[in-house]
């Protein structure tokens, strides 16, 4: 590979990150004009194309391939080089910011009746912070011009809010209050309840016995029902009004049979 006619480009003038000259590794560096990497072959850029993909003759040939490199300074002073870029690169890097966790946020003032045990004493307690609030937000009206004159302030908005949520604490703490009495009546009603479905249990299945069983017609004797079954009557219990129907619906039917297949 025959040297290109351009000058010698000395490596004192070419940035040292487009320049590797570490031992154990190739030589390589990057070429002006394709700004690609490529090996150094007797201290000349390595020939190659512009088109990486394409091989031989229809490929153009890169210009910058077999361009001399003048290696006026030594490994040492490149390696020196080196450091002092990459110091300057981390020094125009922005420092990297670190987020402070946000504090958790304590807990509302309506909840804390909602905290197990602490639910009957929580309701006086809450009662004092309600009246205490409601004193903080009239005295503040009377000495806020703005909230006077009809408008909100931060301050008097904020008062406002905790006086709200003290409100609800004291609402939830009552209802909890009612339900726990409600179920310490229902706990106590439980044994009367009881003593009370006891002593007319008796009456009760009496009534479901007589219930289930049929009346028997008047002058017929009960034969023996089966396990399970209930006595159907077979025969009509008065066998002359029986007949007397049967002969008049013969009759009917007769009638009627005559009278349709008369011509008409």
């Amino acid at each position: 590979m025959r040297p290109s006619r351009r000058p010698a480009l000395k490596a004192s003038e070419i940035l040292p990150q487009n320049l590797n000259l570490r031992e154990g590794e190739r030589q390589s560096i990057v070429c002006p004009d394709c700004d690609s990497w490529h090996p150094l072959y007797r201290k000349m850029i390595k020939t190659h194309h512009l088109d990486r993909e394409a091989r031989g003759g229809r490929a153009p040939r890169c210009p910058g391939s077999a361009q001399l490199i003048d290696m006026d300074i030594s490994v040492e002073q490149w390696g020196e080089r080196m450091l002092a870029a990459d110091s300057t690169a981390t020094g125009r890097r922005s420092a990297r910011q670190h987020y402070k966790p946000l504090a958790q946020p304590p807990t509302p003032t309506y909840r804390l009746a909602t905290q197990g045990p602490q639910s009957a004493p929580a309701l006086p307690r809450l009662v004092s912070l309600l009246e205490r609030a409601r004193r903080a937000v009239d005295r503040h009206h009377a000495a806020c011009p703005l909230c006077r004159a009809g408008g909100r302030c931060q301050t008097g908005r904020a008062l406002e809010i905790r006086a709200a949520e003290t409100q609800a604490s004291c609402t939830i703490a009552r209802e909890q209050l009612h339900r726990q009495e409600r179920d310490q009546g229902d706990r106590s009603a439980a044994p009367t309840r009881r003593s009370q479905w006891a002593a007319v249990l008796p009456a009760v299945r009496d009534a479901d016995t007589r219930r289930t069983s049929l009346p028997v017609p008047p002058g017929r004797a009960e034969a023996p029902a089966q396990a399970g079954t209930a006595n159907v009557p077979t025969e009509p219990e008065n066998l002359e009004a029986y007949d007397r129907r049967q002969a008049e619906l013969g009759k009917q039917y007769a009638q009627r049979k005559s009278s349709v297949a008369l011509p008409a």
